[in-house]
């Protein structure tokens, strides 16, 4: 929007437990004062001035390249301690929202404008409903002002007004002395305005952080038995007829296909999971889960993962930085570190890839139809070509040849009538 700007604020003096200040705090993963920042991206408010309070300087990571001013003390509305900015701006369009404004969304933000512009308003105020929300929520809502007029309400302010609380009633003052009046963007969301001064607040708004994204999600196909323990991250993008189960948390930027069963007490974060995949109570990190994969339960995908289509991952098996060809079965309780593993491969109970000689981390190479027998331990660096076999219990430590069954254990021996020789049991 190249007639907007922003001006968007930190709540004064406002710290919470670890000396962390509400907008740093996190609704459903996020920053608050990103899920600000993500619905200025998303109405195109590019130019803004961020006004922090004097020791917050971890917000500025949040704040890109765009000005930054330390509030000064009482200067009454924080949009005050901004006024040379504001003298920069022209004839733009300001923007005065609190960074703590979670609800605020582009759809708000582009209509009210589009009201402020149309009836060429001095002010617009943004309101969840009527004239009783109106007057509840007036000291935080965000509000649209024309800079010349902003900028002479803030060289005007009222003194005694240390918090800036009176700000909006003295500017619509000051237009009713003009024979004028404010006009209010009435969004019907009544979220819009809510914001948080404590721990109980915080927990409040997450509570209604949450019930938004799932209502988002039911509207796009996505199905709940019921809410219980899942978290999803606003971002996280779920294909239709896919089904949440309980327990389940899913965050950063991660995709799920259509038609999957995730969970339940399932982890997900930055992945992309195939159509048809089903994740039973496993951990995901930063890999890919092609299509119809079945995993779980009580597995772990370590980051750097690809999982091809068709594979069947079972109980207790963690992958770690590994590409897993298609359909290839991992039944339960095996390690697969830095390995490049191909097509239909098998892999008994028990099996371990050593990749780690206290040094240095090494890769194996597993060709495709590949039968590795219960606890085998292939010791890295290792290929096992096309077709090759290994016997249950061995150990692997140079390259199995294709076609080639592989024996690495001692040999048995039995020893007759040493159990009566030795007592280690009575006999009856």
């Amino acid at each position: 929007m190249q007639n907007a700007a922003a001006i968007v604020y930190t709540a004064c003096c406002d710290i919470m437990h670890n000396n962390s200040p509400l907008a740093l705090r996190e609704v459903v993963f996020r920053p608050v004062i990103e899920w600000v920042n993500k619905a200025l991206d998303a109405a195109g408010i590019e130019e803004r001035c961020y006004v922090i309070n004097e020791g917050e300087d971890a917000i500025k990571k949040y704040t890109g390249e765009n000005e930054v001013v330390i509030r000064k003390s009482e200067s009454g509305h924080p949009a005050c301690s901004a006024l040379e900015w504001i003298e920069k701006q022209g004839e733009k369009n300001i923007l005065v929202i609190s960074a703590e404004a979670v609800f605020t969304d582009a759809d708000a933000l582009e209509a009210s404008l589009k009201r402020h512009e149309d009836q060429n308003e001095k002010l617009t105020v943004i309101v969840s409903g009527g004239r009783e929300a109106f007057m509840k929520e007036l000291s935080a809502s965000a509000f649209w002002a024309k800079a010349e007029f902003l900028k002479t309400v803030c060289e005007n302010w009222d003194e005694n007004d240390k918090n800036g609380e009176q700000f909006l009633v003295g500017a619509m003052k000051m237009l009713s002395d003009e024979k004028l009046v404010a006009a209010t963007h009435v969004t019907g969301k009544k979220e819009i305005n809510m914001r948080a001064s404590d721990g109980a607040g915080l927990l409040t708004i997450n509570a209604a952080a949450r019930t938004s994204v799932f209502k988002k999600l039911c509207n796009e196909g996505v199905e709940f038995m019921c809410l219980d323990g899942i978290i999803i991250e606003p971002d996280v993008k779920i294909g239709e007829g896919t089904m949440i189960l309980p327990g389940t948390i899913i965050k950063g930027n991660t995709e799920i296909g259509k038609n999957c069963v995730i969970g339940p007490n399932s982890y997900i974060e930055d992945s992309k999971i195939g159509d048809d995949t089903e994740v039973n109570s496993t951990q995901i990190r930063s890999s890919v889960l092609e299509k119809n994969v079945k995993i779980g339960p009580f597995s772990q995908v370590r980051p750097g993962c690809v999982i091809r289509e068709g594979c069947k991952i079972g109980d207790y098996v963690e992958i770690k930085n590994s590409d897993v060809g298609a359909r290839t079965a991992v039944a339960h309780l095996t390690y697969i570190g830095d390995a490049d593993v191909g097509e239909a491969v098998n892999f008994g109970c028990g099996c371990c890839i050593a990749n780690y000689d206290g040094q240095h981390k090494h890769r194996t190479k597993i060709g495709n139809h590949a039968f590795l027998g219960c606890n085998t331990n292939l010791v890295a660096p290792v290929e096992l070509e096309d077709f090759a076999y290994t016997a249950a219990g061995t150990t692997v430590t140079k390259n199995v040849p294709e076609y080639a069954l592989a024996i690495g254990r001692a040999k048995q021996e039995n020893i007759e009538g040493w159990v009566k020789k030795h007592d280690a049991i009575k006999i009856k």
